[in-house]
């Protein structure tokens, strides 16, 4: 006998996929699902995953879609968990979801008894002008009122950064009912992982999605200004779309990096952890875009490098400020700099014992502050709060 479940999780995202925020809806979803006793995960898929599976003690149903436009591809997923939601709303007791293309449905179910939790990583009408050129303003101001509806009327909103919040603060909602929770990490100890048979000797690493705003290109550049070190090379685990990868690989070719990178597309996070464990230095390149700056974000690369004590030169920027103090829990430089990010490398290469000091600082605080555990007794209190 299938048991209904009594919270549902909605995420306009592939899952399982090898970005930050296929973990983060894993350890967010089975926090809920442990709550409340059962749930069902409603998320995206493609050919290669099933429509319907049991995995753990969560159901998980997808859409898988042809559809290529953006928004209409969001419509169909809203109608999707609409539908769900509709079904289950005597049953269920919690709906929590990422975006507004789940929230809308959520709110728009009638006579429904569940609270609502609206967990904000980021704001279309912020975001999709930064990987959609060619939207418009008037799209985007509709956006807006649908990320609206959805802070006004959630019953409790969440989020990874205390630049969000702000953003959100700013424009109007409520900050009394906002809670930020960074983002987690699993403590790894390095010298228990078994490295690629064909790492190199020295390498840095790059690692997650590869969208404009994280600085991919910013990274090339300073690969240029590092050519007289011809044993180093970089890692990059790149996920993201075709198209995009793609174009980092011939601008790669353009600029004479070939020797220099070594490539793994949408890999395991078994692997990432692997290559991580090797890397003399993590890099997190982001770029000064409003993206960045007003809208904010919490990368989970960077908290993954701390866990497991690895060095991170990142760019300075609020964001970043939150997660790592220059020179001791990280190394940071200023935006869309390669010339000074190729200087950092340099520094931090050539000292060893400052490179491991900055590593066990990261490793200490990420223990204390930044492990999902914590995120997680930060959102069950809020849970059982709405269940009062």
């Amino acid at each position: 006998m299938q048991i209904l479940p009594k919270s549902l999780y909605a995420a306009f995202d592939t899952y399982p996929a090898p970005k930050g925020a296929a973990v983060h809806i894993r350890e967010f979803a089975q926090t809920l699902f442990t709550h409340t006793g059962s749930g069902l995960l409603l998320v995206l898929g493609d050919e290669n995953l099933p429509s319907w599976q049991i995995e753990g003690g969560m159901q998980i149903r997808r859409l898988a879609s042809d559809e290529p436009n953006y928004l209409k591809r969001a419509m169909q997923f809203g109608e999707f968990v609409y539908a769900h939601a509709e079904m289950l709303r005597s049953d269920l007791q919690i709906a929590h979801f990422r975006d507004p293309w789940s929230g809308i449905p959520l709110l728009d179910v009638q006579d429904r008894r569940y609270k609502t939790v609206y967990e904000v990583n980021a704001l279309p009408s912020i975001e999709l002008p930064a990987r959609y050129g060619a939207i418009s303003s008037t799209t985007c101001n509709k956006i807006r009122l649908f990320e609206k509806r959805c802070w006004e009327e959630a019953d409790w909103i969440v989020c990874p950064s205390q630049v969000i919040k702000n953003c959100l603060t700013e424009l109007g909602a409520n900050a009394s009912k906002i809670t930020v929770i960074p983002n987690g990490a699993k403590l790894i100890d390095p010298t228990q992982i078994s490295l690629p048979a064909d790492s190199p000797e020295q390498y840095l690493i790059y690692f997650g999605a590869v969208q404009s705003w994280q600085g991919v290109e910013v990274l090339f550049k300073a690969m240029t200004f590092l050519r007289d070190m011809p044993e180093l090379k970089l890692v990059l685990c790149a996920s993201g779309s075709k198209p995009r990868l793609k174009y980092l690989q011939k601008l790669a070719v353009r600029m004479g990096l070939e020797q220099q990178l070594i490539w793994h597309f949408k890999v395991s996070q078994t692997v990432v952890t692997e290559w991580l464990a090797g890397a003399a230095i993590s890099i997190a390149p982001l770029v000064e875009c409003s993206r960045n700056l007003i809208q904010g974000c919490c990368p989970i690369k960077i908290v993954e490098s701390m866990a497991m004590g690895k060095p991170v030169i990142a760019s300075d920027l609020p964001v970043v400020r939150e997660l790592l103090e220059h020179n001791q829990t990280g190394w940071l430089i200023r935006p869309d700099r390669p010339a000074e990010l190729a200087r950092a490398i340099r520094i931090l290469l050539a000292h060893p014992q400052e490179r491991d000091r900055i590593g066990e600082n990261a490793r200490r605080k990420a223990s204390t502050d930044l492990t999902w555990e914590a995120s997680a007794n930060t959102l069950k209190a809020i849970y059982s709060q709405l269940l009062a």
